[in-house]
Order: C-alpha cells, then sequence, then structure tokens
C-alpha cells in the first residue's frame, strides 16, 4: 500500500469510519487495517457500535432488513448488527424469513 493511500486510510480510520467499511474501500482484510492502524501507533477503538447505530441497526432489522442488509446499510459486520438487535431488545428471525406484518 502506497504512503498516500495508507495516509488515507488512517484518515478514515481516525474519522470514525467503520473498519469494515475501511477493507471494504480499500480492498484489504479487517485485520490489514487494524495492523495498519497499529503500526502507525493509533489508538485501538472500543469494539461495538456506537448507542446511535445499535439503535438504527435494530430499527432497520425490525422494519424487514436482513442481517446482512443491515450490516451493508450501517458498515459494520453482521455479528455486530445481530448483537445490536439483541442489545436493543430485539429477537433474531429465523434465517430466510421475513417479519409477518397485519
Amino acid at each position: 500500500m502506497s504512503p498516500v493511500r495508507r495516509a488515507e486510510l488512517l484518515a478514515d480510520y481516525e474519522a470514525g469510519a467503520p473498519v469494515q467499511a475501511i477493507a471494504a474501500k480499500f480492498r484489504v482484510h479487517r485485520a490489514t487495517v487494524f495492523e495498519v492502524v497499529r503500526r502507525a501507533g493509533l489508538p485501538g477503538r472500543d469494539p461495538g457500535l456506537s448507542a446511535e447505530t445499535r439503535g438504527r441497526a435494530a430499527s432497520l432489522y425490525a422494519n424487514g432488513l436482513t442481517l446482512a442488509q443491515v450490516a451493508e446499510q450501517i458498515g459494520a459486520g453482521i455479528d455486530a448488527v445481530r448483537a445490536a438487535v439483541l442489545a436493543e431488545g430485539g429477537h433474531i428471525r429465523p434465517r430466510g424469513r421475513m417479519p409477518r406484518h397485519p
């Protein structure tokens, strides 16, 4: 990775962009993002989603999006979305099932 691209990756990380989104943007694995950050001496982030993002994820999921669709929209991993839904008091639907609306 060129020094210019590395600087851009670090700027995105410092701005709070989700690691998964950074990895996709630079076409690298998430572990590579963490390695570049570590080598640059930047402090790590607290894992997990912010309270606002957790609420948004839970709302999107409750309104019928799949975990994968929510993850794509908020730039997080499916596991983070699943944890957010559960933390917000939601329930995970069986795979392949959309919620029934009256």
